[in-house]
């Protein structure tokens, strides 16, 4: 794992930093490929059951950076040349299909692709001082790493639009308003907090919550009948785990529930 993305597991809470504090977290190779590895990682790993991403010092994530970003002389793979996804692709479905919840804790600036990572996110917690916006109309560019794919699911279209038209950056009050924050945190609090959220993550049903995002995953590109299916068939497997029975009985008992993920 590079030096450019640490990785801190306690509890269950996959910590991911990005750690290019000089070039405000940009999309270096090192914070590429790192980031990728820690999210197939949070996927693979069944030590992990929450995965939070933050970025260090001043900013969360610059976006691409300047020149390209494969850095100064690198020579793309004949791979990378023909695929026509592209890197933004493979890392807006590595967090699609990533098998635990994802929690943003956005420390300082998060533009262009940064906010399209973002996005990518199941949860945003933001600090006070925080601000995130697209920003690719005002580079001649549109979108990508799922901004333009995310945005309207999470803000509804109308809203989209106006973000991704305006390319402006947002304040994270108006980040709170607009549904695209889940929180809003002073700026020594935001790490600490979205930590403490997860853990409650981490201390649920793992196996549960995997199906879940699953589910929420697809269910805004499923027929009625199809997702009808789809999510009893998933209701039905997990009736069957040990989980699920200790759910019940903690309930009964009227205690906490010791999950295992079995």
């Amino acid at each position: 794992m590079s030096d450019s993305v640490l990785n801190e597991l306690e509890d269950g809470v996959l910590t991911v930093t990005l750690n290019e504090p000089d070039i405000m977290n940009a999309l270096s190779p090192g914070i590429s490929n790192g980031l990728y590895e820690a999210v197939g990682r949070a996927s693979s790993d069944d030590d992990v059951r929450v995965m939070v991403l933050t970025g260090a010092g001043r900013g969360f994530c610059a976006g691409a950076m300047l020149g390209g970003a494969g850095g100064e002389g690198a020579t793309p793979s004949r791979s990378a040349r023909l695929d026509r996804r592209g890197g933004s692709g493979r890392m807006f479905e590595a967090f699609a299909a990533c098998e635990v919840p994802i929690i943003a804790a956005i420390n300082g600036p998060a533009a262009g692709a940064g906010f399209g990572i973002a996005t990518c996110c199941d949860i945003r917690f933001m600090a006070e001082s925080a601000r995130i916006g697209s920003i690719f109309i005002k580079r001649g560019l549109a979108s990508d790493y799922g901004a333009a794919y995310w945005l309207p699911r999470i803000v509804g279209m109308a809203r989209a639009y106006e973000i991704m038209y305006d390319g402006n950056l947002l304040t994270a009050e108006r980040c709170l308003e607009l549904g695209l924050a889940n929180r809003v945190v002073p700026d020594d609090e935001l790490l600490s907090e979205t930590q403490a959220y997860a853990r409650t993550i981490a201390q649920g049903p793992p196996l549960a919550y995997t199906t879940l995002r699953r589910m929420l995953m697809r269910a805004t590109d499923m027929e009625l009948p199809e997702f009808s299916e789809y999510e009893w068939t998933n209701q039905a497997m997990l009736l069957s785990t040990k989980d699920n029975r200790e759910g019940f009985q903690a309930f009964v008992e009227k205690r906490d529930a010791k999950f295992t993920g079995e």
